[in-house]
């Protein structure tokens, strides 16, 4: 209660997250960083310089991801959770606090509920005039991270910017169908 005695709501902590990694598979790739941003915008991002620094990129990703209430991916239930779970359990970290978070995959609740062709960020993003920078895509982070591993910093920039763009890109989505979420969704209490 309020000091007034009305009652307040409290609104959950919310975050996006997206990974880049060097492979679909986490037995056979690194995580070369993960990327957070918040509903103002506000942007963080964890990099593995080199795979020796994978461990610490992900004890880091792994403690924030933990300090908030839901985390809103785009195919994060087939890719970003399981992947991150299981790179945790390969370095023996804290695996349980993956979950912590509540999860929801954004391109699942669109798959769900809404009748498009494609469930991609890009072609979601085009179909509600969202821009997307498209000059580097998931499947160019394997050739850039190499490159960034020989101290080019363009393409470790490169990465992270396009890290970024996706979590812009999520979150303008998600600000678009909020509206339905909430209706469908009413329990998440955001």
């Amino acid at each position: 209660m309020s000091k007034t005695g009305k009652m307040r709501i409290v609104k959950p902590r919310i975050c996006f997250m997206d990974l880049e990694t060097t492979s679909l598979d986490a037995d056979v790739g690194y995580l070369v960083g993960g990327g957070f941003m918040d509903e103002e915008g506000r942007f963080k991002w964890f990099y593995a310089s080199t795979p020796s620094k994978e461990r610490e990129a992900l004890s880091s990703i792994i403690n924030y991801l933990s300090k908030y209430h839901i985390v809103f991916t785009w195919n994060g239930s087939k890719f970003d959770i399981p992947f991150l779970a299981a790179r945790a359990l390969k370095h023996d970290l804290r695996v349980e606090l993956i979950y912590r978070a509540s999860h929801f995959d954004l391109a699942e609740f669109v798959r769900n509920y809404l009748k498009l062709s494609l469930v991609n960020l890009y072609h979601v993003a085009r179909f509600l005039d969202i821009s997307k920078d498209v000059s580097v895509e998931g499947i160019d982070v394997p050739s850039l991270y190499l490159k960034a591993m020989k101290n080019d910093r363009r393409s470790a920039a490169k990465i992270k910017k396009h890290c970024r763009d996706d979590l812009e890109v999520l979150r303008k989505i998600y600000f678009r169908i909020l509206p339905i979420i909430r209706e469908v969704r009413p329990e998440l209490a955001i």
